[in-house]
């Protein structure tokens, strides 16, 4: 997982396409439902930025299934990981602007 999120701060599509699913979709926090292919355009269009830690992560595993919640730079995001060819790749992931007082 850190190492999926080092790969999106620093704008990396080809780190960051290691870690997810072909089959990868999202919602973004303005609505915005993409593609893995439209998102990896979307992150190849973006700028390096500083990392950000996720903060209240929650994790529950159902054999080869893992869902995680974290809050992270404003954002609460919701991220379904599963074991894709013997290795973990997020399958989708879904964020949303975070209330005042997270």
């Amino acid at each position: 997982m850190r190492a999926r999120d080092e790969a999106f701060y620093a704008a990396d599509a080809v780190q960051w396409g290691q870690y997810t699913a072909g089959r990868f979709t999202t919602v973004q926090q303005n609505g915005q439902f993409m593609s893995r292919a439209q998102r990896i355009g979307n992150l190849q269009a973006q700028k390096p930025r500083p990392y950000v830690a996720r903060e209240r992560e929650q994790h529950e595993q159902q054999g080869e299934l893992v869902v995680t919640r974290f809050f992270s730079g404003g954002l609460w995001v919701v991220e379904v990981w599963k074991r894709v060819d013997g290795a973990w790749a997020t399958v989708m992931t879904q964020a949303t602007t975070a209330a005042s007082n997270p």
